[in-house]
């Protein structure tokens, strides 16, 4: 498993939502499958492209090699460990964020993830993500 956050943040989360959600990759090809796992990627894009910071949301993508065809039980636990990791401390409700599986031909995976650069209580600037 890798996990890599994306060089992005400072354009149009609306755009980034509706890449996650869309039915073709970057290269144009046609998605084997789409699935929201968590939160609502267009809420999450209300939110970041209001915001008034240089930064305003980050993305992610958690991803597999082929050959180790996650199960949906192993992708579950570990997309809630990344939540759990990622906003250590925090209620649920003091931030924004989405996961989107995208199943590849052959049975790879990987999860896409969106969040508002936010605290939602406090409106501060909110980085879930390792320097």
């Amino acid at each position: 498993m890798h996990i890599k956050f994306l060089a992005r943040g400072t354009g149009s989360a609306r755009a980034a939502a509706k890449y996650l959600l869309g039915e073709r990759d970057a290269a144009g090809k046609p998605r084997e499958g789409v699935e929201v796992l968590r939160g609502d990627p267009h809420r999450v894009a209300s939110v970041a492209d209001t915001l008034g910071f240089e930064h305003r949301y980050t993305s992610g993508v958690i991803a597999w090699a082929r050959e180790d065809q996650p199960t949906d039980e192993q992708i579950e636990a570990v997309v809630d460990a990344f939540e759990e990791t990622a906003w250590s401390g925090l209620e649920p409700d003091r931030y924004a964020w989405a996961a989107v599986l995208h199943r590849e031909e052959g049975g790879g995976a990987h999860v896409h993830v969106l969040a508002a650069r936010c605290d939602l209580e406090t409106g501060r600037s909110l980085n879930s993500k390792c320097p």
